[in-house]
């Protein structure tokens, strides 16, 4: 196990985690629905009631709940138009490069685990300046698995990738359904409220058994078990 931490395998959810590109793809949905006549979602109710849930479900819950169709070939579409906005939208915490160099220095294994599209992921880990700390063969997403987020079966994909047991991971996740999936993976789940999110987040990552909630990536070596001088909410 890697002297700098209690885990083997960190696996860090992408959207809303290491980097905030949520409003660049919640305005990308916001502008196709307004498209397909429902005027209705600006990006706040999109990110309120779709954040953390992979494109597929997505647009089944769209197209059942407002008896609709997506034209063909809109995820290809959208995902151009995405990487078009994204540099306009995109946020970082401060503290999350210098952490991960931290780490990666140490030798630590990481992962990212995430319900995008793995065009628009590495996408956005490249807008962030963070892709050097994760290479092709440790990103994975909703794509590799039949069942996404809040599902447990990319989390345990990315164990069983990385050759590591559950029970020596742990997962960053922002929000209710990626720690819905980290906590039935079996696996050590930290909540993360440091970029966008709904109010009283923290609370919502609380409610569900979340090990930890971080407001920085500063405050995560207290999880890992190295030290830092940041506070960490404990719930458990």
């Amino acid at each position: 196990m890697n002297k700098i931490s209690n885990y083997e395998l960190i696996i860090f959810d992408c959207d809303g985690t290491l980097a905030d590109s949520e409003v660049a793809h919640n305005t990308v949905l916001m502008r196709q629905l307004h498209a397909m006549g429902l005027t209705e979602y600006t990006v706040e109710k999109t990110m309120e009631t779709f954040m953390g849930y992979a494109v597929t479900d997505i647009v089944e819950k769209i197209e059942t709940t407002h008896n609709v169709r997506f034209p063909e070939g809109h995820i290809h579409k959208n995902q151009d138009v995405f990487r078009e906005i994204l540099p306009d939208h995109i946020r970082l915490d401060s503290t999350t490069y210098p952490l991960l160099e931290k780490l990666r220095n140490a030798g630590q294994k990481m992962a990212v685990g995430s319900n995008g599209t793995r065009g628009n992921v590495i996408e956005t880990l490249r807008a962030a300046g963070l892709k050097e700390f994760f290479p092709d063969e440790f990103i994975f997403t909703f794509e590799d698995v039949k069942y996404p987020k809040p599902a447990p079966d990319l989390y345990l994909h990315v164990c069983d990738a990385m050759h590591v047991a559950s029970r020596h991971a742990v997962v960053v996740e922002d929000t209710v359904a990626g720690a819905m999936a980290g906590i039935a993976a079996k696996i050590d789940t930290v909540g993360y409220v440091g970029l966008t999110h709904r109010d009283n987040q923290a609370a919502r990552l609380k409610a569900i058994d979340c090990k930890w909630v971080i407001e920085s990536m500063s405050e995560l070596g207290e999880p890992l078990g190295f030290n830092t001088d940041s506070k960490v909410v404990r719930t458990a």
